[in-house]
């Protein structure tokens, strides 16, 4: 699937609206037991770090001693002690923070009777489904709207059985329950049949035994709700001309199918299906294969039956009925590509069109391997709970994951469609032609369809350097995750459908995209190639383990003398959770030495053990380096200094005492590094004499690791400052992400501590020099100097640097005054508007809230709902906040990012955390299934949450609602 955003997580995890969620199914009993651990341990370490920010910024220069600490004090107790005495200048008491246990209060725990056997037998197994949809639109109000269905399932029997078990949820039966043999063989007939509604189980019982290698039809009719619940087939609407239009799309994953027709809905049992659509004569259904044949039924019906599949999963399958326009075009292989949208929008799906016939090309040329389908089609729908669906040959899309407008839509909004795009189709060889066997392997779904989708964008865009987006983009966003006690190793078993949704996640996206990134450095580009070639050669059309993956790129390695144990060293990075630090220490004769520990933000926190390390937190670790008098970035498989799983490793080499030395060479490596204060400040000083020296991906490493490791205590909050001094100088896009990432950190922390002013000040600094006004007006920007000019131009607005306020504010008031010619770049816009509105008053926002209702481009709209939330009126927060649960004012789809977006207001946090908890039942009701919609507003929500008042209130609030 897409990922949201930012996690702001392709799939359900990394793509979704411009300030992105994905949410996708789950259920609120294991959910609030397992998120509500990692959020806890969150609030606490904000505690901590919290204390050392103030300490900091506070102390002016000095810094805590290495006092013990009082082991009679609680972590409140020091905190309210450390602010006592900061103001009078000892901080000697704040060390203790970091020496203070943090435990970890136990939450509800998951029920004792959760499932886990929820897996089907497998002695009957689904060989073709032929399937009739027929989703029954404008037929009553639309809440009781339905489809209803029929099936035949050719089965065969593979161990001797008296009953059929697949999977069926919310469908009722209509008609009378048929098995039959296929053969004639013998005589058999349905008995009785029962639903196991925990497990979604439908069980027909027959009235003799069926005998192994025979094969048997299985006919069912059933009807099932055409709701507005973005899972299963699911109604979705748009207005034109101020009337409701209605269109039937599907959402099948993860175990969704189910909800459509009664089926054996596991990733590994594939099938083919023979399907037909009915639809009324004015309107088109569209299916994974190309249209067959169409016949009238009478009454307005036409019944269009499709070409069979390829054996495919169920959660694959896509069943769309709408009034939609497309845009064609042809592959270079000739692959009909078409790209649907709203005729209204069609327009904007030129760009998408253009780059997914690339792309597809380009993909089938490194995989070695023809697209398996003769058309591919792209859909663009109104209402999607992911950023996108990889659906074989009918990828649907959030409209802002597809859609792009050149007047209307920014850079990022182009990249955002450029990056789903390739994610999605990466998918089609990844998870559609060899799919993991089980959920407990998601990443390889994901993993590398995260990684390849840079491949794809840098082969059609190689300006964008998205090989060094990735370092932001994936490696330093997961590892803030990844840190923690309570993350999860790559590879996780899954019992119970709760528990596939949950996994749904930065870990299986980001770290899954970072640890393949770091295995294709370490065999070599065309080691990795081959492999893959051998992989999905191997097991098309069929399921996967991860060993499987192993074995093949193992192999490869074999044959060019390379001689890697892939598994030995994956499972270190698959296995076992969270990440190494490595210190580097150049010796006086010139060698390195190397350590290795397990990397927590917190030391102090308490391990829950839900995950036990086989290898002691020890990994197997690909080590580079480069030195100030020998300096390269351009290093290969073969500069490689393998650490293995031991504690210290000793490098042999001749770096001289007085050269820095640079660890994890463009960050390939799935680590930190670290280093003594003295080689800290060397490379702190080539930074401020000419930071160029350095590559651009290792000036934003140096910049996460610093501070990272300063809030774990592994170096001072000293060195993490010092690492951003230079940025006035600064012109490149990676450090600045880097950079800014970790200063919006700190902003949340202080923002209401009397030491917000002085760090505002630092800040204002940083950005006056390099901002100037015609930053928001002028056009003549590339792709990634377009990206640096927006962050400076958000940051100088939200720090108050008048020339930007006042500009935003003339050129708000310009559009105002001719609402149908905006005069601002897009890719400024969302500052523009912001700072307008959060400057102005109703009258702004009003304007703004018509935009967004008038406003035919899904970008456009995302970027006015985030800048609706930057208002300074209370009141005006509080309605927008009851706009968000009111589908008439804002999109279903969109609700918890409303919510989310006004809790990062300061002036609208404590609002909204009163608002969630006041319309808590309402909010479980409405997207409580949506698992990362519903994650993302509660992690949003409480995110700026660092005292231990409201640590106590989250505690409370779960009690009361576990």
């Amino acid at each position: 699937m897409g990922k949201a955003e930012s996690f702001d997580f392709s799939d359900m995890a990394k793509y979704n609206s411009e300030a992105e969620l994905t949410p996708g199914s789950g259920k609120k009993g294991c959910f609030i037991s397992i998120f509500v651990g990692v959020l806890i341990l969150c609030l606490v370490v904000c505690l901590v770090i919290g204390v050392g920010l103030l300490v900091y910024f506070a102390g002016k220069g000095t810094t805590c001693s290495d006092a013990p600490a009082d082991t009679d004090s609680s972590t409140a107790g020091l905190i309210d002690k450390c602010k006592e005495v900061i103001d009078d200048g000892d901080t000697s008491i704040c060390n203790a923070c970091r020496k203070t246990t943090t435990t970890i209060p136990s939450t509800t725990p998951a029920p004792t009777s959760i499932l886990q056997d929820v897996r089907l037998p497998r002695s009957v197994l689904p060989e073709l489904y032929t399937v009739e949809l027929q989703p029954n639109l404008y037929d009553g109000p639309p809440e009781e709207f339905t489809f209803n269905g029929t099936v035949r399932i050719r089965v065969k029997c593979h161990q001797p059985t008296n009953n059929i078990t697949l999977h069926s949820n919310q469908l009722n039966l209509t008609e009378e329950i048929r098995v039959t043999s296929a053969d004639s063989s013998h005589s058999v007939h349905y008995r009785s049949h029962e639903f196991d509604t925990k497990r979604q189980f439908l069980i027909i019982f027959t009235n003799v035994p069926l005998q192994q290698g025979h094969y048997y039809d299985l006919d069912l009719a059933f009807i099932g709700p055409l709701k507005d619940d973005l899972h299963g087939l699911y109604l979705s609407s748009y207005q034109r001309n101020n009337k409701t239009i209605y269109a039937a799309v599907s959402f099948l994953a993860p175990s969704s199918a189910r909800k459509v027709l009664p089926c054996f809905d596991e990733p590994a049992i594939k099938a083919v299906y023979d399907v037909t659509l009915l639809r009324k004569e004015q309107m088109t259904s569209i299916f994974n294969t190309k249209r067959l044949h169409s016949e009238e039924r009478g009454n307005g019906w036409i019944a269009d039956s499709f070409n069979v599949t390829p054996p495919v999963s169920s959660y694959l399958l896509a069943f769309i009925i709408c009034d939609f326009d497309y845009k064609e075009n042809m592959t270079s292989n000739g692959i009909r590509y078409r790209a649907w949208a709203r005729p209204e929008a069609v327009s904007q799906t030129e760009y998408a069109l253009s780059v997914g016939t690339r792309i597809l090309s380009y993909f089938e040329d490194y995989f070695g391997i023809p697209f398996p389908l003769p058309k591919q089609d792209m859909i663009a729908v109104p209402d999607f709970a992911a950023g996108a669906m990889e659906n074989w040959g009918l990828i649907t899309y959030r409209e802002t994951a597809m859609l792009y407008d050149p007047q209307e839509s920014s850079e990022s909004n182009k990249q955002r469609v450029a990056v789903v795009v390739s994610h999605e189709l990466a998918h089609q060889w990844f998870g559609n032609l060899v799919t993991p066997s089980w959920w407990d392997d998601l990443w390889l779904n994901e993993g590398f369809a995260s990684f390849i989708e840079y491949m794809g964008v840098d082969h059609v865009h190689p300006d964008w350097k998205m090989f060094d987006q990735i370092v932001v983009e994936d490696i330093q966003d997961v590892f803030n995750f990844d840190g923690l006690v309570t993350s999860h190793p790559v590879y996780v078993p899954v019992y119970h459908p709760d528990q596939i949704s949950e996994i749904f996640d930065r870990i299986s996206y980001g770290k899954g995209s970072s640890i393949i990134r770091m295995m294709r450095f370490f065999l070599g580009e065309e080691t990795f190639r081959n492999g893959l070639k051998r992989y999905l050669n191997n097991l098309a059309y069929k399921a996967a383990f991860h060993d499987d993956l192993w074995f093949a790129l193992g192999n490869q390695s074999a044959i060019e003398n390379k001689n890697l144990n892939v598994k030995a060293i994956m499972d270190t990075w698959t296995l076992q959770m969270n990440y190494p630090v490595v210190n580097v220490t150049v010796m006086a004769d010139g060698d390195i030495q190397i350590t290795q520990k397990r990397y927590l933000r917190d030391y102090h926190a308490v391990d829950p053990l839900t995950y036990v390390s086989p290898f002691n937190y020890h990994w197997e670790i690909p080590f580079t380096y480069t030195t100030k008098s020998n300096t390269t970035f351009d290093l290969t498989d073969a500069d490689i200094h393998w650490m293995h799983k031991t504690d210290q490793e000793v490098i042999s080499g001749s770096v001289l005492q007085s050269d820095w030395i640079l660890g994890n060479v463009r960050q390939y490596g799935y680590y930190r590094v670290t280093y003594s204060d003295e080689n800290w400040n060397k490379l702190i000083n080539q930074l401020n004499e000419d930071h160029t020296v350095i590559h651009p991906t290792n000036r934003a490493q140096m910049i996460n690791d610093a501070w990272n490791l300063a809030k774990s205590g592994d170096v001072s909050m000293t060195i993490a400052l010092k690492t951003v001094n230079y940025l006035d100088k600064e012109k490149e896009f990676i450090p600045w992400k880097a950079s800014l990432g970790e200063l919006g950190y700190v902003d949340s922390m202080l923002e209401r501590t009397a030491l917000y002013g002085p760090f505002s000040r630092f800040m204002k600094h940083k950005v006056s020099g390099i901002f100037t006004p015609s930053a928001l007006s002028s056009s003549n920007f590339t792709h990634l100097e377009s990206y640096v000019n927006t962050l400076i131009a958000a940051e100088a607005c939200k720090y108050g640097i008048e020339s930007c306020v006042s500009e935003a504010s003339r050129l708000y008031k310009q559009w105002m005054s001719n609402p149908s010619n905006n005069p601002i770049r897009a890719s400024v816009r969302l500052t523009v508007y912001c700072s307008a509105i959060r400057h102005g008053g109703t009258e702004e926002w009003d304007f703004a809230y018509r935009m967004y209702k008038q406003s035919n481009v899904a970008s456009e709209q995302s970027r006015l709902m985030l800048a609706m939330s930057c208002s300074s009126k209370v009141w005006v927060l509080g309605r927008y906040l009851q706009y968000s649960i009111d589908p008439t004012k804002i999109r279903k789809q969109d609700a918890t990012n409303v919510i989310v977006y006004i809790s990062e207001n300061e002036i609208g946090r404590g609002l909204t955390w009163d608002f969630v908890r006041e319309n808590w039942e309402r909010l479980m009701r409405e997207f409580g299934s949506a698992f990362f919609a519903f994650t993302r507003l509660i992690s949003g929500v409480t995110a700026p949450f660092n005292t231990n008042f409201e640590l106590k209130q989250v505690f409370l609030f779960f009690d009361i609602f576990s």
